[in-house]
């Protein structure tokens, strides 16, 4: 993971709720099993929790930014 800090990237999460999104964030760091980001949906930084990471992978485009 440690290789996407300052990319952005696409990842679709599940959240403690069990719902499912697809967010285009930029990668802050990695630590201790979370994903610290900024998220363009949320216009905000949000901690991401790895093992509820379903994909990840490199954004083709930045939607909502």
């Amino acid at each position: 993971m440690e290789k996407f800090i300052g990319k952005v990237v696409q990842l679709i999460y599940i959240d403690r709720k069990r719902e499912v999104s697809i967010r285009n964030v930029r990668v802050i760091s990695v630590k201790g099993g979370q994903l610290k980001a900024y998220c363009y949906q949320a216009l905000a930084i949000r901690i991401f929790n790895l093992d509820r990471i379903v994909d990840l992978e490199i954004a083709q485009r930045i939607e909502g930014a």
